[in-house]
């Protein structure tokens, strides 16, 4: 399951997509540019879809002690070719990469972006580094230390939410001498560590060294996952993300972002959630977290306490709300008290001892099962102690009427009569100036069989057939023609569908906006070309008109840049794509227009808890 929680400037993702105004308001050098464009996404605008491989396995590496591996090197300038760091370095490359992204809010807008992260060797050839370093790339190469030759690479598998993606060079053959890395455990409080990586796009090396200082879970930046992290006060920049931390000769973990306003404070993903990632991999895709189906709050008040009759020696949590067609439908009720999961005792505020004297949210427990997995609880109900397994059956985020953030394709929207219509996501959620009420409480509801996607009105597109609707942003459509939408391309087949004269849309308390039907498709090559949109549609519905449709015409479009991105690049999108009765419009093209850069998105309402406690 996951969070998306308010993303504030003390906490910022390192890798690629870091705005250069951010960058140079806290006087650091943006990464250079680098590499080309190659990669051909399908038709609907998605990466394709990688063959299942032999996920990796581990493999050993020669046996270092702690002691070892942080000596000092050897001074002068020699190398032995015998020192554990050696081999360590041999196994660490640099990530050069090109990135294709969309504005969000207008999302015919695109733009490339270029810059560099770290990775790590591991077992069968692969290279593992954070998704936020592969994510929506076009184009990849890897550089290993101490070479300067460059060899392509593609995504094989990434997974979002533990911010990890898995990467293999088109050379089979590339790094086959190479001794991967080896994955050790858990890493003790004060554990010395090694972060390895190539910080502010520099092409040589760097090592830092500190300690483990904290484990707990963390709110990931990359999609606002809540996950186990291990923080360390090593030096962790931009450009060190997919790094490996090295302890005892061993990857404890792999860097993942730093602390803003704060010195030496960084995370990194422990190896934990990295192994969970590889057995996810062994059916040939990445399945995510599973979600219990409850939600549970903390039972610190002494009246909750006496009135559920609990003792001084019972802890737990209560359970408040069931979702539906959830694991937990019929097996779990509101009121129960939750006093273990996994054999492990719940404390009071949610909490169990992994370690003794060491605290984590009992969720970590629902993150550490694979789905299909039973995990087992121990209820007191009306002071009855029971025990409950529950089979987590799907991922968490199919339990999300809110969707997570969107990667490696382009937004889906629809205008029609110059009004942008989108399915309600966590993408456009964080785009938005501030979270109206009504939508903020969507994240914590479930699809249903009368609604599993909400479908949302961004903005208008101004023109004389839209006047009065011209300040009307973010809507919730709830009907249209009077008749209840299932999800939105529910909605964009009705749209499609439709022959009377009007189109009435419906939002919340009955507010409706009223669109000449046969007047929107006259207008619509007019409006699109005075705004410079170079399709009526995201790619996902064009491909899914009837033979019918008129062909999409090609016309070269300058795109505006979204926030933050590199130098904007001239595509060759295509063109609208309209109602069968629509010709094909002749696009006008703009001059391209800067956007300003949103370095920290506006605050959100607290969204489901990944991992248990929410969806």
């Amino acid at each position: 399951m996951r969070q998306k929680t308010i993303i504030t400037s003390t906490l910022l993702c390192l890798g690629l997509a870091s705005s250069p105004s951010l960058l140079a308001e806290i006087s650091i050098t943006p990464p250079p540019s680098i590499a080309q464009p190659t990669t051909t996404p399908t038709a609907d605008g998605r990466t394709p879809t990688p063959a299942a491989i032999v996920p990796p396995t581990e493999t050993a590496i020669d046996a270092i002690n702690n002691d070892a591996s942080l000596d000092p090197p050897p001074v002068g300038g020699t190398v032995n070719a015998n020192d554990p760091r050696e081999k360590i370095k041999d196994a660490v490359v640099k990530v050069h990469i090109v990135q294709h992204t969309y504005d969000t809010m207008s999302p015919w807008n695109s733009d490339s972006q270029k810059g560099s992260g770290s990775g790590l060797i591991i077992a069968g050839n692969l290279i593992l580094t954070n998704a936020h370093v592969a994510a929506d790339s076009t184009f990849l190469e890897v550089q290993r230390h101490g070479e300067t030759k460059r060899h392509e690479a593609e995504v094989v598998y990434i997974s979002h939410e533990s911010d990890l993606a898995l990467l293999r060079t088109k050379d089979v053959n590339a790094y086959k001498n190479i001794t991967p890395l080896e994955l050790g455990d858990l890493p003790k409080m004060q554990q010395p560590v090694e972060v390895y990586g190539f910080p502010i796009g520099g092409n040589t090396l760097s090592v830092t060294r500190g300690v483990v200082s904290r484990i707990e879970k963390q709110n990931y930046v990359h999609t606002g996952e809540n996950l186990m992290a291990a923080q360390v006060d090593a030096a962790i920049n931009f450009g060190n993300s997919g790094g490996p931390v090295i302890s005892g000769g061993k990857v404890v973990g792999v860097a993942m972002q730093s602390g803003f306003l704060t010195e030496n404070i960084g995370y990194m993903i422990p190896t934990p959630l990295i192994r969970h990632v590889l057995e996810d991999t062994k059916d040939g895709k990445i399945d995510g977290y599973g979600f219990h189906g409850f939600l549970t709050q903390s039972m610190e008040n002494p009246a909750m306490r006496h009135k559920y009759g609990l003792t001084d020696a019972q802890t737990g949590m209560l359970v408040h709300k069931v979702y539906k067609n959830s694991p937990a439908d019929g097996k779990i009720q509101i009121g129960d008290i939750v006093t273990e999961i996994d054999g492990h005792k719940i404390e009071n505020n949610g909490t169990v001892e992994f370690r003794p004297g060491e605290f984590i949210d009992h969720t970590h427990y629902i993150d550490m099962h694979q789905i299909g997995e039973d995990i087992k609880f121990k209820v007191i109900r009306n002071s009855q102690l029971q025990e409950v397994a529950l089979k987590l059956d799907k991922p968490g985020k199919e339990y999300l009427l809110v969707k997570p953030n969107q990667y490696d394709k382009q937004p889906t929207y629809f205008i029609f009569g110059g009004l942008v219509f989108m399915p309600l996501n966590q993408d456009v959620i964080d785009s938005m100036d501030g979270t109206p009420a009504r939508i903020g409480t969507l994240t914590y509801e479930s699809p249903d069989e009368i609604r599993n996607e909400a479908v949302i009105m961004t903005k208008v597109l101004p023109a004389d057939i839209n006047k009065d609707y011209h300040h009307d942003s973010n809507l919730l459509i709830e009907k249209i023609n009077g008749e209840k939408i299932h999800n939105f391309r529910d909605f964009y087949q009705k749209v499609q569908s439709a022959t009377g004269d009007f189109i009435t849309l419906q939002a919340a308390d009955d507010y409706q906006l009223v669109i000449d039907r046969k007047d929107a498709i006259a207008r619509q090559p007019q409006i699109l070309a005075q705004y410079g949109v170079n399709a009526d549609r995201s790619k996902d519905l064009q491909i899914s008109e009837p033979l019918n449709a008129p062909a999409p015409v090609a016309a070269p479009v300058t795109v505006t840049p979204t926030a933050p991105v590199a130098a904007p690049v001239t595509v060759a999108p295509t063109a609208p794509v309209v109602a069968a009765e629509l010709p094909p419009p002749a696009v006008t093209t703009p001059a391209a227009q800067p956007v300003t850069p949103v370095v920290v998105p506006a605050p959100q309402p607290a969204a489901p808890v990944v991992g248990g406690s929410h969806p």
